[in-house]
Formats: C-alpha cells, sequence, structure tokens
C-alpha cells in the first residue's frame, strides 16, 4: 500500500474505499481537482484514469463520445462494464496481469460500439507516489496498420514530466502537439505558466487569451489585498507565490465589456525545478458564477427547510430500513411527539426507535412497510408510539423507500404525526352511534308499546355495563305508593329485581347520600363496604361509584348509581349515562302519564267525548315530537349514514326532545299546583309595561294567523304612568296570554280587549272577545281538566284544554278568583281578580325620585338602541321620542359599530348585551376603540352578581338592569345629556 505524503495510509486507503486524495489533486502537489478534472476532460484522445480497483475516476469528453455514454454511465463504474468487455472467465487473470504492469504499459484492441472500426488499448500505470491508479487511452484504428503509440504511461500529473515538457515548450516554444501543450491549449478555463523569477507570462491559452479580450478590466480588486499586491490579479497571484511559496487560491469578480459581472475562483501553485526550488506560476481560473449562485439558493433553501423540519407538525426522519429503524436523522419536531431530543433518537447511545412501538404493534409495522417497499410503493400506516412520559398516542406514518443499485430499499424517508385527537375523535364517534342506536331501538320499542319499565331497565343497565365496564347498577324510581322501586343488575349476586324500599331504609343505606342529589358525582375512591337493599348478600364492596340522576323541574325523578368499574368514572361516562337515565325518566313519565290519562278517563266517563277530545290533543302533542325522535333515530341505524346526514338527524332529535320536555314541564305545572308545590316569585311589576308587551305580542299573533282584521285593544286603569304592584310577574303575564290566546282560538271576526282597574280596593283585569260565546251548560267546566267545549271538535281546535285550568290555579294561589261571563254567538269575557299590594315606602321613594329627575332636552339628539326584541325596543324607543329624542335602532352587535362608525350624529347608544352576530361587550370594545368618548350605556336582562363589573370592564360607561324604568333610564341618561 503507497503511503500519502506524511507516510501514514489514508482513510480512504484503510476503509477500502476509492480514494482521490491519494492523486496529486491538492495543493501540496502543485494541482487542484477541478485543474485535473478540466485537464483531463479536454484531453484530445480518449484518455481514462481509474482506482486500483479500476473502477473510473476521470475520462476525457472524448471517452463520451467514442463509447456513447453520459457522465453517470461512466465515473464510479468499473471500466470492465463500460469501455472493456472482458469474458468472465478470462477477468481474474486479465486483472491479475494489470496488476504487475507498474512501469510497463500493456496493449490491446477492442471493438467500438459502431462495429465498423476496433480501438487499441493502452494501459499503464501512475508512477511514483502515486501507484495503484491506472490509465486507459483508446484509439480508434481504421484499418490493421501498426498503431503510433504515445510515450509510454501518459502522466499528465508528475511534476517530473511537466518540468521535461515545459522545457521542450519553454525552450523550443513547441507547438508541434507535444500532449501537456496539446491539453493545456484544449483547456476551456484561462491558463498562464508565470516566470517566477520575472514574472512575465511564458504560456497562455486561447481560452486566457479570449477571456482577457472580453474584459473591461483585468485589475485586481479584492477586498484585502495583500500589501505586495501589484495591480493585476496575475501579478498579485505571482506576487503572493513567490513571497510564501505556497499556493495561492482567490475568488476575484471580473466585469466584462457587456457589464456582465462574472466571479472566478484563481489558483496559483509553485512548480520546482529539478533542484526543488520554485521554477514557474501555474496560474489558472474557473468560472464559478453559478456554483455561487446555486450554492446561495442551495444555502437559502437550507435555511427554509430547515425551518420547515423546525415547524412541521410531527417528526421528519431518515432511518435504516432494518427493524431496529436505526434513525439516521430526526427532526426538531421528535421533542414535541415523543419527548426525546433529536440527538437522543440518533447517533451513538441512540434509543432504538423499534421500542418506542407498542409492542403489539411492531410486527405488524414491519410486515405492511416491507410489503409496500418491495413493490417500490409509498406508504402509510398508523399504530402506537410510547412517549417518554409513557403516554401512548397514536401516529401516522408516512414514507417511502431510498433504493441503492441493485433495487434494494436500504433506507426510508418520511414524516410521523400525532393522530391522537382524531382517533380519539373517531373512537368517540363510534361509542356515540353505538349509544343512539340503543336510545333508538328503546325509543320505538317503547313507543310501540313492546317494552315496560322493568324490561327498559334491565336493557338499560345491561348497555351501561358495558359501556362503562361497571359490575354494578342500581336504578331507582320514584312509585306512586310513595315509596321507591330499585332495579338491580350485579354480576353474579342474586337480585331482587323491582324491590318496593321505604325512603327511610333507603337513607339508612349507601344510596341515601344520593337521593336528594340533582347532579351527577363521581367517587373513584369511595372504599364501601357493607349491605344493600336489593342484594341478598350481607356484604357488597364498593371501589369506585358514579350517581347520575334523571331531573324534571329541578327535581330527581329517577337516579342510577354504577359501580366497580375497570377504570376510573370520567365525564365522558357521566355524558353516556345521562342520556340513558334521561330516556328512562321520560319512558317512566310517559307511562305514568298514559296511566294517569286511563284512569282520568274511567272517573269521567260523563265527558267521554271531551276527554277522548283531550287524548287525541295529547297524544297528537306527545307523539309529534316522538315522531321525529324515533323516525330519525331509525335513520341512525343505517351504517352507510354520512357524517352530515347524522348530524342533521341528530339535531333533529334533540330539538324534538326539547319540545317534548316543554310539554312535560307543562304537564307537570298542572300537577304541581294541584299537589300545592308551585312557587310564586314576588317582585315589584309595572302593569302598564306588561300590557304594553301583552299588546305588542299578540298584535304579532293576529298577524301570525292571518287575522288581521280582528282588532284588538288594551285599557289602562291608570295611564300615562308606570303602575307598581307587588306580585309574580310571569304568572300574571301567563294568565293574561292563556286567556287572550283563547279568545284569538275562537274570534274569526271583531275584537279582541284587554285592560285592568281598581275596583274595591283590588285589581280587576279581564279580557273580552266577540268569539262564538260559552253555553251556560259549558262554562263550569272551561275551569276543569280537559274541559274544552263540544264545538271545538267541528272547528278542529288545537290543544289540551289544560290553558284555563292552569290560569285558575295561578290566580287563586294569588290570592285571587276568576269567572266568566258569556252568551252563545256574542262572545266572552274572562275576569280574574288580584289583591292590591303596593309598597308603600317604595312608592314615596319612587314619588320624590321621579319628581326630583332631571328630564333632560333630547331635541336634536341622536339615540342609538341596540336591541334585538321588538318589544323592549318599542318600548324604550317610546319613552325617549316622547322626550323629543330622535331614535335609530341596530338589531345586533355589529350593525351598531357600522352604524356608530358613519353616523357621526349619534349621542349616546342604548346597548342591549345578548344580541345576535356580535355580543354587546363586543360591540361596545369596538365602538370605545372607534369614538372613546361616545357615552354608551348597557341595558340587560342579566342582574347576577358581577354584571355591573362585566360592562364597565367592557367599556360601558353605565348599567341598568331590565325592567328598565322611565324615571331611572331618564336620570342615567341626563348624567350624559344635559
Amino acid at each position: 500500500m503507497k503511503k500519502t505524503g506524511k507516510g501514514r495510509a489514508s482513510a480512504s486507503e484503510r476503509e477500502g474505499r476509492p480514494s482521490l486524495s491519494v492523486l496529486p489533486l491538492e495543493p501540496d502537489h502543485g494541482f487542484s481537482r477541478e485543474f485535473v478534472a478540466a485537464l483531463i476532460s479536454g484531453h484530445p484522445e480518449a484518455f481514462v484514469i481509474t482506482d486500483k480497483n479500476f473502477r473510473v475516476l476521470f475520462h476525457s469528453k472524448k471517452v463520451s463520445e467514442l463509447f456513447s455514454k453520459s457522465e453517470n454511465q461512466l465515473v464510479s463504474r468499473s471500466v470492465f462494464g463500460t469501455i472493456l468487455r472482458i469474458p468472465a472467465g478470462d477477468l481474474p487473470v486479465f486483472r491479475e496481469k494489470l496488476n504487475n504492469i507498474e512501469g510497463h504499459e500493456l496493449s490491446m484492441k477492442i471493438g467500438l460500439p459502431d462495429n465498423n472500426t476496433y480501438a487499441e488499448v493502452i494501459i499503464s500505470t501512475l508512477q511514483g507516489v502515486h501507484s495503484g491508479y491506472f490509465t486507459f487511452t483508446i484509439r480508434p484504428q481504421q484499418t490493421d496498420r501498426p498503431v503510433i503509440r504515445a510515450s509510454a504511461g501518459i502522466n499528465p500529473i508528475e511534476t517530473e514530466g511537466i518540468d521535461n515538457e515545459l522545457s521542450m515548450v519553454i525552450g523550443q516554444k513547441r507547438t508541434d502537439g507535444g500532449v501537456l501543450f496539446s491539453i493545456i491549449e484544449a483547456l476551456t478555463h484561462p491558463f498562464y505558466l508565470i516566470d517566477i523569477s520575472s514574472g512575465k507570462i511564458v504560456i497562455s491559452n486561447t481560452a486566457a487569451r479570449d477571456f482577457e479580450y472580453s474584459l473591461k478590466s483585468s485589475g485586481c480588486n479584492m477586498r484585502h489585498k495583500p500589501a505586495f499586491c501589484a495591480g493585476d490579479v496575475s501579478n498579485c497571484i505571482h506576487a503572493a507565490v513567490r513571497s510564501t511559496g505556497s499556493p495561492v487560491r482567490v475568488e476575484h469578480t471580473y466585469e466584462k465589456l457587456n457589464g456582465e459581472k462574472v466571479i472566478h475562483e484563481v489558483f496559483g501553485y509553485p512548480l520546482p525545478d529539478d533542484k526543488g526550488k520554485p521554477w514557474l506560476v501555474v496560474q489558472y481560473s474557473i468560472d464559478i458564477t453559478e456554483r455561487i449562485k446555486n450554492e446561495s439558493a442551495l444555502n437559502e433553501y437550507r435555511v427554509i427547510t430547515e425551518n420547515l423540519l423546525k415547524n412541521i407538525p410531527g417528526m421528519a426522519f431518515r432511518c435504516l430500513n432494518e427493524r431496529r429503524w436505526t434513525m439516521e436523522y430526526v427532526s426538531p419536531g421528535c421533542k414535541r411527539l415523543l419527548g426525546y431530543r433529536a440527538d437522543e433518537l440518533t447517533g451513538r447511545g441512540q434509543i432504538e426507535f423499534n421500542s418506542l412501538i407498542l409492542a403489539e404493534d411492531r410486527e405488524r409495522v414491519w410486515a405492511e412497510i416491507q410489503t409496500a417497499l418491495q413493490h417500490h410503493n409509498f406508504y402509510r400506516i398508523d399504530y402506537h408510539l410510547v412517549a417518554r412520559n409513557g403516554r401512548v398516542k397514536w401516529v401516522q406514518e408516512s414514507g417511502r423507500a431510498i433504493y441503492d443499485s441493485n433495487g434494494f430499499p436500504v433506507r426510508i424517508e418520511g414524516l410521523i404525526t400525532d393522530i391522537t385527537n382524531l382517533k380519539t375523535s373517531d373512537e368517540k364517534l363510534q361509542r356515540e352511534l353505538a349509544v343512539n342506536q340503543v336510545i333508538a331501538s328503546a325509543g320505538l320499542d317503547l313507543l310501540k308499546g313492546r317494552i315496560r319499565l322493568p324490561q327498559l331497565a334491565r336493557m338499560i343497565q345491561s348497555h351501561l355495563a358495558s359501556f362503562t365496564g361497571s359490575r354494578l347498577s342500581y336504578l331507582l324510581t320514584h312509585d306512586k305508593s310513595g315509596k321507591f322501586r330499585i332495579y338491580c343488575h350485579s354480576g353474579g349476586d342474586e337480585v331482587s329485581d323491582g324491590l318496593l324500599v321505604t325512603p327511610e331504609r333507603l337513607k339508612e343505606s349507601i344510596f341515601g347520600q344520593f337521593m336528594d342529589t340533582t347532579g351527577p358525582e363521581i367517587r373513584n375512591d369511595i372504599n364501601f363496604k357493607g349491605a344493600l337493599p336489593c342484594i341478598t348478600r350481607q356484604s357488597v364492596d364498593i371501589l369506585r361509584l358514579l350517581s347520575v340522576p334523571a331531573v324534571i323541574d329541578k327535581h330527581s325523578d329517577a337516579l342510577i348509581i354504577l359501580a366497580n368499574s375497570d377504570k376510573p368514572y370520567s365525564q365522558e361516562s357521566i355524558a353516556v349515562v345521562q342520556r340513558f337515565i334521561n330516556l328512562f325518566a321520560l319512558a317512566s313519565f310517559r307511562l305514568q302519564a298514559e296511566e294517569a290519562l286511563r284512569e282520568a278517563k274511567l272517573k269521567a266517563e260523563e265527558s267521554d267525548r271531551l276527554k277522548s277530545l283531550f287524548l287525541s290533543n295529547m297524544s297528537h302533542d306527545l307523539r309529534t315530537p316522538m315522531n321525529a325522535i324515533v323516525g330519525f333515530a331509525e335513520m341512525l341505524q343505517d351504517a352507510e349514514l354520512g357524517r352530515d346526514e347524522k348530524d342533521r338527524f341528530l339535531d333533529a332529535i334533540i330539538k324534538s326532545g326539547d319540545s317534548l320536555l316543554h310539554l312535560v314541564n307543562d304537564i307537570i305545572d298542572i300537577s304541581k299546583m294541584e299537589a300545592g308545590q308551585l312557587q310564586l316569585v314576588l317582585s315589584d311589576c309595572d302593569i302598564n309595561a306588561l300590557m304594553d308587551e301583552i299588546e305588542l305580542t299578540f298584535r304579532q299573533e293576529l298577524d301570525r294567523q292571518g287575522k288581521t282584521h280582528v282588532m284588538f285593544y288594551i285599557q289602562k286603569g291608570i295611564p300615562d304612568t308606570s303602575f307598581m304592584v307587588h306580585t309574580d310577574t310571569i304568572r300574571i303575564k301567563q294568565v293574561l296570554s292563556n286567556l287572550i290566546g283563547n279568545a284569538i282560538k275562537f274570534t274569526d271576526e271583531g275584537f279582541i280587549e284587554t285592560g285592568y282597574r281598581i275596583d274595591s280596593g283590588k285589581l280587576l283585569f279581564y279580557v273580552r272577545d266577540s268569539g262564538i260565546g260559552i253555553p251556560e251548560e259549558y262554562q263550569k267546566l272551561v275551569f276543569e281538566r280537559f274541559g274544552q267545549v263540544k264545538e271545538t271538535v267541528s272547528r278542529n281546535i288545537s290543544g289540551t284544554g289544560l290553558g284555563l285550568t292552569i290560569s285558575k290555579n295561578l290566580v287563586e294561589m294569588l290570592g285571587g278568583k276568576i269567572w266568566l261571563d258569556s252568551f252563545p254567538d256574542e262572545g266572552s269575557t274572562f275576569w280574574f281578580t288580584l289583591p292590591l299590594k303596593k309598597m308603600q315606602a317604595n312608592t314615596k321613594l319612587q314619588t320624590l325620585k321621579s319628581s326630583g329627575t332631571h328630564r333632560p332636552d333630547l331635541s336634536d339628539k341622536c339615540i342609538l338602541v341596540v336591541e334585538d326584541v321588538d318589544t323592549n325596543y318599542f318600548y324604550i324607543s317610546s319613552l325617549l321620542e316622547k322626550m323629543n329624542a330622535r331614535v335609530i335602532r341596530a338589531a345586533n352587535g355589529r350593525r351598531a359599530v357600522e352604524m356608530c362608525k358613519t353616523d357621526s350624529s349619534i349621542n349616546l347608544v342604548l346597548m342591549d348585551i345578548e344580541l345576535p352576530v356580535l355580543n354587546g361587550y363586543e360591540a361596545t370594545r369596538e365602538i370605545k376603540k372607534l369614538r372613546p368618548g361616545l357615552p354608551v350605556i348597557a341595558q340587560t336582562a342579566f342582574a347576577m352578581a358581577g354584571e355591573r363589573e362585566r360592562s364597565e370592564e367592557a367599556g360601558c360607561d353605565e348599567y341598568l338592569a331590565k325592567p328598565i324604568r322611565k324615571d331611572d333610564l331618564l336620570e342615567t341618561i341626563s348624567k350624559f345629556i344635559s
């Protein structure tokens, strides 16, 4: 083995790889790689240099032309597979001959690709310290005449050979085809030989002369000129080599006559004479303009790529295609994905990536990837990875293979992304679909009467045990006897299903602490041991527990308790269980309602027709939303439904469920009245404002029903002022709405009038209509349950007939009474009284406050009222217009911002908070950015603690809580408009 200049074998030689470093290509030997490549490329003959393994290192252009092969088809490939076709059996002997020709030549003849000519190949070795490299000179022959060979072992690289050739060139000015001179002249790069003593150019090739002629100036313009620079690049190179005795390399920018600027890499090397003293300076330059541009573009691309890899959502990687998946590169995203740094997954001491794949996924991952790579396909696969913190993540890996020359996949490059949330969403969707299918099936069975409560309880408990992994389940519901009925589900235990238990006994058990709850509770560490009412064993161990009630009208109607699940209960568990217990409660209520209807029918045989009508209406009102629930629930069982269709069906089910719940609450209202459980909420009520709201609401209702020819009037007993009484505002409005709604239902022509007056120290309300009237024999029935009059059958009037019953009970609860005057075909008048409870202290305070209130002059003032509810807007605008204000309206927050931006005449804004498009707080913030000095007064129905602070934080200047009184509004406005 040859040694390097320092007497040591190179790393490439030790590893058995082809090396260029042992060729005379580095500055200490006089020539750079670029020079050698250019020198060989321009060789006038077909000339090849190979390494000791006969792999092509350099070749002249003539070789490519002669054998019709590209650069990639020649370089680094064996000369025997590209140029010399040696039979396989003769190849070992031929190689042995070549390895023994050092200092000699070997000549052979080969056929050329055109089959009409042949060539002589002269093979020799590079001499001296660079032995182990071979040269091949290929000379085409037309006839069998003797071949004229070049000098043995052409070696344009050796210093000694160059010296001899230069002697001939300098001494004789040879141009007769000397090999080196021919090579220099054929070079496409500027080349000079400079006398080191005088600095005169001895030889320059055509490329150098052409280049000089194209330049605007050849002066040296290097940024950091050496002190010995003589003002010319060649002089500068010569001076630098002469003063240092070492090779010089500079990058120099030349300007051509056409203004184009080119960058050249200029090299200068000293050549010693036979005594070792510097004799000549070799100077040549290579145009590297494109390379510089490419390097700049490459650096920019590298920066962009690095930034992209840093920010890409996931981990880009390159690894070996072997079972350990040894990583050669991973992007910084590995830290976010797995918690490991890039250097922990690559390099020495790396964490084996295969060990991070969940054990049960490893074989599948290997098999699926290899199958794809064998078919040269891009692959995508989902599997689990275990992060540093132990968390198991779903990931998706996409990648492709890098193949070797034999087509074997040696490496893989790709991207791994976290899809845990996506997978979790899919799993939740599947669970949601399963729950919906069960609920749909149960609802269908319930509607068709194919299931009763005990069967429904067992079905619900069985499915919940499966969904939550619970081993114990207890479903409690109220029984009409006043006791609790318990449905038990316990794997392996003997149970008493449907057992009736007294409230006292229930409170003594673990169930007692959950009986009165109105919300779900999770106890994942309860660790209870004791007896349970429905299980015959003496003691039961409960480690974790979930309690979920079904709450109707703020009271628990049913309760389910699940225990001893495989894993802790969660909010997701609550969501699933809540839907099942709600289904049971609604089913229980429906069955109870049906039973109550049957009993009522038996007790009121004298009014069978009216009760049948009630049952028909009730069934209609119950079945209408139930029909949507069941219909869409059945459609959800179709496995081919798309996601959008499922969402629409679920939305319809939810809305229909809400409608059904509203009907249930109405029925519960009257049931609670009869049980004395309905609670009143007393507060100050502005009767006149209430009447205004009633008028607006029912004028719109008449329009909606197409009864615009029916006149509607209101009469205020105390007009033009607010009239405050202490009562339940909501319930008074409910009574008036029921009575007016009845009047609209039975009045097709004429009028409807409502009003109040003070009579004998009481408030007397009335609702009068010119409708069909009620015969005397039926007048006592109208306030009874199910008491619609017979004419409603022919008129096809819908309704349950509970409105008047509810009104009667509400009036009596408020301390008044209700009655009617009616004549068939003339109309009816419903009367009711209420106690006149005026708060004297508050009245005086109100009077004083009103008398002292400054009434601002709002003439020529523009007030923007931001309000989406028509009644609220009309109330406020009426007050303001009486004060001569110009009132404009915005029905949503976004419109309010636009109006404040474009209309500078606005002096004040009354801002509602609960608005469509953009809520009042956000709208106020934007308005204050546009017009900081414009007063904004919040007016909201939210009267909870902290609401004033929220309005101030949003930028509101003042705050008013609904209902808004006239004096309060005017006093507040007067703070900002005098």
